[in-house]
C-alpha cells in the first residue's frame, strides 16, 4: 500500500472559522462545489463572497443578513 497527497476542499466560516466538516459525517470533498454545495444544504450562507455557519447569523424583521456579533468573540475553532 503507498499514501499519496490529494487535494481536497472543506468550507470554513469567515466569522467564526469553524470548520463544515466539524458537524458532519465527512470533514472534506474533492470537489470545491460540492463542498458549498454540502454547506449551503447545512443551514450555512453565503454573502458577498463570504461563507457563515448558521451559528454565526440570523435574519432580521426586514430578512436582512445580520452577523451575531458575540458568535466571533466567544468562539473559536483553529483548523489546519
Amino acid at each position: 500500500m503507498s499514501l499519496e497527497k490529494v487535494e481536497m476542499y472543506t468550507v470554513i466560516c469567515d466569522h467564526c472559522q469553524k470548520n463544515i466538516g466539524a458537524d458532519q459525517e465527512y470533514s472534506c470533498w474533492n470537489d470545491d462545489s460540492y463542498a458549498e454545495e454540502n454547506a449551503m444544504e447545512s443551514g450555512w450562507e453565503r454573502q458577498d463572497n463570504k461563507h457563515y455557519c448558521n451559528d454565526c447569523f440570523d435574519f432580521d424583521d426586514n430578512d436582512n443578513f445580520v452577523l451575531k456579533q458575540e458568535r466571533k468573540d466567544k468562539h473559536l475553532i483553529v483548523h489546519k
